[in-house]
């Protein structure tokens, strides 16, 4: 009987290597693959501010929405001034930091090479501004038996004006040139800060007539000072401010709510700064178009974050107090919605 060899068949190389990669691609396609995301990282001040708590609110709206974008937040080294946000807006000049919120002022000042960038050696060319939020409204509180309704009733008082480089004192710097003022005009000067309640004690104690804050509303230290101090809250006139603003363009006209103080049931007319939201043109414009849709779309939950956000009005936000130019993806979304050409 004749011995039959069986033949086997051994798959070549070429074969196994097919096989191997087919069935590599069938397993890989059953693995669902994560949408792409991107993280933004949005600058603040030191935790206690209101800065810090405005960028929170912000990133907290951002990452709500199921877009492909994670904000996440950097806050200031406890080494650096949290009244400062010369940082905030050098990091993201630099490219350390996407997105920032500093005031109109510093804005203002980056833009130009003035005031705290004056002796700057870099440029701030490629800032761009998204949207400006709350006001830092100008606050003058009088002693109410001195009957001081308005600004110009303080010639000849005694007056706090706060300690040099405070923002109140720069901001009534700035009032008493638009009025043709200065310090002499008044009966007493004082330089006291704001902190440990110094400004409160003068007042309350009769030490001076006024003092001058540059507050967030409503406001502990001042509702202490109204309901201790008996002491009321002063207009700022519509035409000083008129003139200050075409001097200054980073200032805005702002009310003070009525209501929020016992000692005021009418809003109070001054002016102030506002907290606007930066980045740079290196943002790519569908991501700062989404960003600036998504913060628009939800302005009912960030009104109810704070009263300090109750007056924003969606139509105004892109250029009230704002000078440097409008973000290719804001402008493209304030376009979309009418407000700008």
């Amino acid at each position: 009987m004749q011995n039959k060899k069986v033949l086997q068949v051994r798959p070549t190389a070429w074969v196994s290597r097919r096989l191997v990669l087919s069935l590599i691609s069938i397993f890989l396609l059953s693995i669902p693959v994560p949408a792409f995301s991107l993280d933004v990282l949005l600058g603040a001040a030191q935790r206690g501010t209101f800065n810090n708590h405005t960028s929170r609110i912000l990133c907290r709206l951002i990452n709500s929405q199921p877009e492909d974008i994670n904000c996440e937040l950097t806050v200031a080294r406890t080494d650096i001034d949290s009244s400062d946000q010369v940082h905030i807006i050098t990091n993201i000049r630099n490219g350390a930091l996407d997105l920032g919120i500093i005031d109109s002022a510093v804005q203002y000042e980056a833009s130009n090479g003035s005031g705290r960038f004056e002796f700057f050696d870099i440029n701030f060319d490629n800032l761009r501004s998204l949207f400006s939020l709350n006001g830092t409204p100008f606050t003058v509180l009088a002693r109410q038996e001195q009957q001081i309704e308005t600004f110009s009733q303080l010639k000849s008082k005694r007056v706090n004006v706060g300690n040099p480089g405070s923002a109140q004192r720069t901001m009534l710097d700035d009032l008493l040139q638009a009025s043709g003022w200065t310090k002499k005009d008044f009966q007493l000067v004082e330089e006291l800060p704001a902190s440990q309640s110094q400004d409160t004690l003068a007042l309350c104690f009769g030490t001076v007539d006024a003092v001058v804050r540059s507050d967030i509303h409503p406001n502990a230290a001042t509702k202490h000072m109204v309901d201790l101090c008996n002491a009321g809250l002063v207009d700022v006139s519509a035409a000083i401010v008129e003139k200050l603003i075409a001097a200054r363009p980073y200032y805005v006209t702002l009310s003070i709510p009525g209501g929020i103080y016992q000692s005021n049931a009418a809003p109070i007319d001054t002016f102030g700064l506002v907290q606007t939201l930066i980045t740079t043109e290196d943002l790519d414009e569908e991501t700062v178009y989404t960003l600036v849709k998504l913060v628009f779309e939800q302005l009912d939950r960030l009104r109810s974050a704070h009263a300090a956000f109750g007056e924003l009005r969606p139509d105004s936000m892109h250029n009230r107090g704002l000078t440097l130019p409008l973000h290719a993806g804001a402008l493209r979304y304030y376009r979309e919605r009418g407000w700008v050409q």
